[in-house]
C-alpha cells in the first residue's frame, strides 16, 4: 500500500515544480521495529526528516515543523529557514519523479536500520536526534558534502 494511500489523499495529476531553496520534498513509508515512520528528503540538499507515521493525515501539516527544528539545529539564519518554511505552504503531493531521490530515500532507510539494529537505544524516542545523524551524513547522492552543509549553501543563496 502506497503512502498517499496511507494517507488518504490523491497524488496530483501533474508534478508541480517547487519554488523552495531546499527543491520538492519526497517521502518513503519506513518501519523499524514495530515503529512506523515517514522518511522525507529535500531533492536539492538531500536533507532528511524523520517523522513518526501516524496520523498519516497530518504528515503534509507536521512536515514544515519538523523542517524548521531541524534547520534550527544546523544553523542558518532565522529568516532563511522563515523564507523556507512560508515558501512550504503550498502543497502538491504527486508520485516521485526522480530515481536519484528513490535511491537517497533508500540509502537513508538503511542507515537508519543499520543504526536502529546496532544501538537498540539511539533515536527510537527522538526522531530529531535522527533527522540530525542524517543531515551530517554524507551520501552518495552528494559525496563532498553533508547534506547540512548542502542546506546551509543553498539556504544563503550560494550556487557552489
Amino acid at each position: 500500500m502506497g503512502l498517499a494511500v496511507k494517507m488518504r489523499i490523491k497524488t496530483a495529476a501533474t508534478n508541480h515544480q517547487s519554488d523552495t531553496r531546499l527543491g520538492d520534498w519526497y517521502a518513503k513509508d519506513v518501519t523499524l521495529g514495530k515503529r512506523r515512520l515517514v522518511l522525507c528528503v529535500s531533492d536539492l540538499s538531500r536533507l532528511a526528516v524523520v517523522l513518526d507515521a501516524a496520523p498519516y493525515a497530518s504528515i503534509p501539516e507536521r512536515l514544515p515543523p519538523a523542517v524548521v527544528a531541524l534547520l534550527e539545529r544546523i544553523g542558518p539564519s532565522r529568516e532563511a529557514i522563515e523564507r523556507e518554511v512560508a515558501a512550504m505552504q503550498t502543497i502538491s503531493i504527486a508520485k516521485t519523479n526522480s530515481r536519484s531521490v528513490l535511491g537517497s530515500l533508500n540509502e537513508y532507510e538503511w542507515m537508519l536500520r543499520c543504526r536502529w539494529e546496532s544501538e537498540p537505544h539511539a533515536g527510537r524516542a527522538d526522531l530529531r536526534m535522527l533527522s540530525f545523524w542524517l543531515s551530517d551524513t554524507v551520501t552518495s547522492a552528494l559525496p563532498d558534502l553533508s547534506p547540512g552543509v548542502a542546506a546551509m549553501r543553498l539556504l544563503s543563496g550560494q550556487t557552489e
